[in-house]
């Protein structure tokens, strides 16, 4: 027995929670708890007679509030009302929707709780799929909540395994697969294989569809947009948010709409349609800040969008708009919309001295606001994004037609575009068609490429952000049997380096001369971790030091300046097992070297 049987030939609820507004839900929750009667007894009074069932149809009810306060994000009463449901199916017997039940409970949790709830959740999901049959359908849903906690983990190898695992014992269970298809579909969104999400995402809409599950439907036109956008295709991606909306409108669901309408103005802005942009962002906003509780995250994306809708319409408010929004993003702790903020409002700032009558400061002023921006963007893994900022200050800088004593002078010899073109590489061509092979047929070889290419389109990122930073770079040539041999020479997201060049055996990462020397160290520390060796560094500083321009595809390192390694590597293969050998010019004082020493390296200088 599934939670919701009870109801069958007396409510249509299974339907209405798949396809119709919270409002009509609640009403015929009410309606049946009014024929129920308190505590599963005939009501004094009915309207109607007394429905049949007794404690079963009162879990039932109990389940049919927990499913809707879900849906709708009310995540305390969610859990409240599952797991009483799951207590009641469980008094009567009813293993099966006992079991469903606690599964929806658990998802309650983990949207709660996020990661400190994982490792509950995955211990009791556990323990349900290997109770009685696993082919049973409690079984497949446990198996798809444990890969949504190993997701939420930060495990996204262990999250495809154990979707495909449950998509496999899901054939029995079309409801089910559908939604595994949409988890699937929106993890290859978040690990950029956006050729594979599109792929299932579209399986999964169509299964959505034909069921009538317009709130399933809805998830997977969402990510549909979100994968389109990804690729590139402008025209796919509109017309999957339309319907998001379309479906959200109908179910009343306050945050798809607010999340379709704010991506759908970010496609008006790419179109150069400023107008359209301010509308829908004020929608977007006005519906965010309306729901109950306000949707923040919304609200700030939206504003965002607002701000920079006024930015490109000429609005010389723009810059504080913004400022308002990156606010909001820092109070959220969402460092990609912080970011994204920032460098909207370098745009606007720099923006500003051409479209005032009035004397503002020059453009130049806002160099180290751009690198910020950059900077944080490329350390989110997000080089297409470093690109479009790169193409962004470079249109501003010819229309502001600076002058060469304002120290940007608009003709740099191709630099500039040469740097522009190196981080659009990443731009899809050929590898979609890859992609969608691969999930069918090695989805342990795609999990792998995508995490290998994220992490390179990490690095490349960083050094697209690199080409604004202020002269003056820390270079650490780094030697190392384990280096280049097993992909780990890359710098992690949580590292505050970039990495210029590696062969087997060595490599050389580099960091902004402001960079602490406790973070150089703990690079460090990290990438010894990962080889599971000790290694040899030699750091120096290269005072005038600067990326000119990342590479290209097939390129064998970043195009620098003032920079001398040939040396260093020399250097590092001399020294001893865990030696850091520090060049003076760093002015790392006893202090600061004791302090990289308690990483357990032995520094001399």
């Amino acid at each position: 027995m599934r939670p919701l049987d009870p109801l069958d030939g007396v409510s249509p609820l299974p339907r209405l929670l798949r396809s119709a507004p919270g409002a009509e839900v609640r009403a015929e929750l009410d309606r049946i708890e009014a024929l129920l009667g308190e505590g599963g007894a005939p009501a004094a009074a009915p309207a109607a007679p007394p429905l049949p069932g007794g404690p079963l149809l009162a879990a039932a009810l109990v389940f049919g509030r927990g499913a809707l306060a879900l849906r709708e994000g009310a995540l305390d009463a969610a859990v409240r009302l599952l797991d009483g449901a799951a207590a009641a199916f469980g008094e009567e017997g009813e293993a099966e929707a006992r079991d469903l039940a606690r599964c929806e409970a658990v998802l309650a949790r983990l949207r709660r709780d996020a990661r400190s709830a994982c490792a509950s959740a995955v211990a009791e999901l556990d323990a349900i799929a290997g109770a009685g049959d696993g082919r049973r359908c409690a079984a497949v849903v446990a198996a798809h909540y444990r890969a949504t906690a190993e997701r939420i983990a930060g495990d996204a190898a262990a999250a495809q395994r154990t979707l495909l695992s449950a998509l496999r014992g899901s054939e029995p269970f079309l409801d089910e697969r559908a939604q595994i298809l949409n988890s699937l579909g929106t993890l290859y969104v978040t690990l950029g294989a956006h050729g594979a999400a599109e792929a299932l995402l579209e399986h999964a809409a169509e299964l959505h569809r034909r069921r009538g599950d317009a709130v399933g439907e809805a998830i997977a036109y969402g990510q549909l947009g979100a994968a389109a956008l990804g690729l590139g295709a402008l025209d796919r991606a509109r017309a999957a948010l339309q319907r998001q909306e379309w479906l959200c409108a109908r179910l009343g669901d306050a945050f798809g709409r607010a999340r379709a309408l704010t991506f759908l103005s970010e496609l008006a802005l790419e179109l150069g349609r400023a107008d359209d942009a301010l509308a829908l962002a004020t929608a977007a906003r006005d519906i965010a800040a309306g729901a109950t509780p306000p949707l923040r995250t919304w609200i700030a994306y939206a504003a965002r969008a607002m701000g920079r809708a006024r930015r490109d319409l000429g609005d010389l408010g723009a810059a504080a708009a913004l400022e308002e929004a990156g606010a909001l993003f820092r109070e959220l702790g969402h460092p990609l919309g912080e970011a994204l903020a920032a460098w909207d409002r370098a745009s606007a700032e720099a923006l500003a001295p051409v479209r005032s009558s009035t004397p503002v400061a020059p453009v130049r002023a806002t160099m180290v606001d751009w690198f910020s921006a950059a900077w944080a963007l490329g350390s989110l893994g997000l080089p297409s994004r470093v690109a479009l900022l790169l193409r962004e200050r470079m249109e501003i800088i010819e229309e502001a037609a600076l002058r060469p004593e304002n120290g940007e002078p608009v003709s740099d010899g191709g630099i500039r575009e040469r740097a522009l073109a190196a981080a659009a590489q990443t731009s899809p061509h050929v590898a979609v068609q890859r992609e969608v092979e691969l999930v069918y047929d090695r989805p342990d070889d795609l999990t792998m490429v995508a995490a290998h290419r994220a992490a390179a389109h990490r690095n490349l990122g960083r050094l697209a952000a690199l080409t604004l930073a202020p002269p003056g770079l820390v270079v650490a040539a780094i030697a190392a049997s384990g280096v280049n041999v097993r992909g780990l020479v890359l710098p992690s997201e949580r590292a505050a380096a970039a990495c210029i060049a590696h062969l087997p055996g060595f490599a050389v990462w580099l960091w902004p001369s402001a960079t602490a020397p406790a973070a150089i160290g703990s690079d460090l520390a990290d990438l010894r971790t990962a080889l599971g060796e000790p290694l040899r560094a030699a750091l120096a500083l290269a005072p005038a030091g600067r990326v000119v321009c990342p590479p290209f595809a097939g390129d064998v390192g970043a195009e620098l300046e003032a920079v001398e390694v040939g040396a260093l590597l020399a250097l590092a293969e001399s020294l001893a097992p865990g030696e850091l050998r520090l060049d003076a010019q760093l002015g790392w004082n006893g202090e600061v070297g004791a302090s990289v020493e308690a990483l357990g390296f032995v520094v001399t200088r």
